[in-house]
């Protein structure tokens, strides 16, 4: 027996038509070069980067609780409780237009273009809220860039250019 097979395609008018070309049998794995594949995902990585993990809560998700995070997170969905980034001293928290987090949000980076209640704290670090942005509560910040947002806060500068007193 051959390991091929032709069958034979009808035309327009259901007579048999040219013979298909001849598939071998048993090659029913895909062409990978074609074909989208999962990659590993670094948090998966023993050793790797932690800088580098990065996590997403996406739109039309919930969470209610508090969250240490370790790297980056970027909220497009609604979070009712805190979230604290650990051992991520270049992480960010990225709140999208759809995003909304109602609790206190304590980070090295903040950036907010969705909705936030609560204390934004990023002491020694960067606050950015966007146009889009309405946010209430406080801010503890180094340094912060309001891009016409709808701000109800009370602002703290956190210098770490002056020695604390004592």
């Amino acid at each position: 027996m051959d390991d091929t097979t032709a069958l034979p395609s009808p035309d327009d008018n259901g007579q048999p038509a040219a013979e298909v070309p001849a598939i071998a049998l048993g090659q029913t794995m895909p062409d990978v070069d074609r074909v989208p594949t999962l990659q590993p995902a670094v948090q998966a990585l023993p050793g790797a980067d932690l800088s580098a993990r990065h996590s997403t809560l996406a739109s039309g998700l919930s969470f209610t609780g508090a969250a240490r995070i370790v790297g980056s997170i970027t909220v497009a969905g609604e979070v009712q409780g805190d979230l604290r980034l650990e051992q991520s001293p270049d992480g960010h928290v990225t709140i999208t237009e759809t995003g909304t987090v109602v609790g206190d949000i304590c980070a090295p980076n903040i950036a907010v273009m969705g909705q936030a209640v609560g204390l934004l704290d990023a002491s020694g670090g960067r606050v950015t809220l966007h146009e889009s942005a309405s946010v209430s509560g406080r801010i503890r910040y180094t340094h912060l860039q309001v891009n016409g947002a709808d701000l109800n806060a009370q602002l703290e500068r956190v210098r770490t250019d002056v020695p604390k007193q004592g």
